[in-house]
């Protein structure tokens, strides 16, 4: 009678493992967006900052997962020096794979890379790992002539960012 309970609960840690990290934040079948977009005082406490407004796109009913559980995502940004009028000016989407208890996401293209993490309170934190991003949109998969570099500096390495309140799409 104890080899079966000792197998069962073996089952149920090696599934609980499999879980993606997430899931309740970045749903496999349902779309979901963060955001953060920076007060005035937060910038003048962080003048080396670049991203002024950042939002993480996940809309699965777009991308189906990749073989070995990755998955697609969006981040659009706005940066202290505005390019558009309106909207985000500059975009990087990338695939995004299990790594502990976070996030590892890549582009397809050599444009850097970004964690994402569980934050305090029911927030979700992107480290930035030296990104690359293009301005929006741009439909090749290859980084851009005017393409701006964030790098991971103290400024810029993290974004904590809430659920969005606005329209969940791809700008």
């Amino acid at each position: 009678m104890r080899l079966p309970l000792v197998f069962a609960l073996a089952l149920s840690a090696a599934a609980t493992v499999q879980a993606r990290p997430l899931e309740r934040e970045l749903p496999p079948r349902a779309a979901a967006c963060w955001e953060r977009k920076y007060d005035e005082a937060h910038l003048r406490a962080h003048p080396r900052q670049l991203v002024t407004h950042i939002r993480l796109v996940h809309l699965p009913e777009n991308w189906q997962p990749r073989q070995g559980g990755s998955f697609f995502v969006m981040l659009y940004f706005n940066l202290r020096q505005r390019n558009a009028i309106t909207g985000f000016d500059y975009q990087l989407s990338g695939f995004c794979k299990a790594a502990g208890q976070s996030l590892r996401c890549v582009p397809e293209w050599e444009a850097g890379s970004w964690r994402i993490e569980r934050g305090p309170n029911g927030a979700l934190d992107i480290r930035n790992a030296g990104i690359t991003a293009n301005p929006n949109p741009y439909d090749a998969e290859e980084i851009a002539d005017d393409a701006v570099s964030i790098p991971a500096k103290p400024d810029d390495m993290l974004w904590r960012l809430s659920p969005a309140s606005g329209r969940c799409e791809i700008e």
